[in-house]
């Protein structure tokens, strides 16, 4: 079982079309940075997320759950870096987090739709995946019918995750290719 480390980009996205479980649905523990739960201010994401927080569909934990004070600054310092951030804390992003949560499990996935926190994940080898992966996900599980994933990517593009044509028929291929396996 995966531990899936949910950016503020990914959980906004999924919550403004009302498929946020489809995220919490997968298979692993959920977690939110405490730094990115603090991104997510408005509503539906604010309550979605509090409501899976009350539930314990997701935690939402702190910097220091990352493993051992020395390892975790270690690994914020790194994240940082490849963020483009100063060493000293300041004002470091939820992404920080994530990354750096990323490189210190084995079973981690960052699930974000944020570029360069993707490309800074797939830079050093941690695992990434984001909402269209989400819905990808949910339809390969048998959660969620090709056509309903389709129009989450329609809603998806109408309240701003802008999709391009190019990654929305892509988008639509994955799940085609998930509806058959």
């Amino acid at each position: 079982m995966s531990r899936l480390f949910v950016d503020a980009s990914a959980f906004i996205a999924l919550a403004e079309i009302g498929r946020e479980a489809q995220l919490l649905g997968l298979d692993g523990a959920v977690v939110v940075p405490r730094a990115v739960a603090a991104e997510i201010q408005d509503d539906p994401a604010a309550s979605a997320l509090d409501a899976a927080a009350q539930a314990e569909a997701l935690r939402i934990v702190d910097g220091d759950e990352a493993g051992a004070t020395g390892e975790a600054n270690e690994r914020l310092e790194r994240a940082a870096a490849h963020l483009g951030y100063g060493a000293v804390d300041d004002g470091w992003s939820g992404d920080v987090a994530l990354l750096a949560f990323g490189l210190g499990a084995d079973d981690a996935v960052v699930v974000t739709d944020d570029g360069p926190l993707r490309r800074a994940c797939t830079a050093l080898g941690v695992t990434v995946s984001g909402s269209i992966g989400v819905l990808v996900a949910a339809v390969r599980r048998g959660d969620l019918a090709p056509a309903e994933a389709k129009d989450a990517l329609v809603a998806m593009d109408a309240t701003g995750a802008r999709l391009s044509a190019s990654l929305l028929r892509r988008a639509e291929r994955l799940i085609d290719d998930a509806a058959r396996e």
